[in-house]
């Protein structure tokens, strides 16, 4: 089973392929720090990005802006399609994650999901689950 997200490109500051919904995979979608669209306390105003790059998404992770989501999607392993050898990276690489790895931002696009309750309840059910359960990712429910 996929689950698909619509996403609000009002924003984007990157590519301009950004899709305006993809489907990813359980495993794609990170629990690492769910805020809903109705929590009342979310000062650091977390939200759900979706990062690609020209082959598709890799994954979603909350975080509080697109310098968070790449750090996030690198450290939890989901960032393969954009990470590059460190002997092919210079002083003008884009570095992320805790270890600062090289990666290529050549074809990179994200954007934030926009929720609409009525559309996505299933996915919103289920990510209330997971951060319930402590979970890592939507594919452990």
């Amino acid at each position: 089973m996929k689950y698909k997200l619509h996403l609000d490109l009002s924003s984007n500051r990157l590519a301009s392929s950004t899709p305006k919904e993809v489907e990813l995979k359980p495993e794609q979608i990170l629990c690492n720090d769910v805020h809903l669209p109705d929590d009342s306390f979310n000062p650091h105003n977390v939200r759900l990005w979706v990062i690609g790059n020209e082959y598709g998404p890799m994954g979603a992770v909350w975080a509080s802006n697109e310098g968070d989501a790449i750090d996030e999607l690198i450290d939890q392993g989901l960032a393969d399609g954009i990470l590059i050898d460190e002997k092919d990276a210079d002083d003008e690489t884009p570095r992320g994650g805790n270890a600062g790895e090289p990666y290529n931002q050549d074809y990179l696009w994200m954007g934030e999901v926009d929720w609409d309750i009525q559309r996505d309840y299933l996915i919103l059910f289920k990510l209330a689950e997971a951060k319930g359960g402590c979970l890592d990712h939507l594919g452990k429910l």
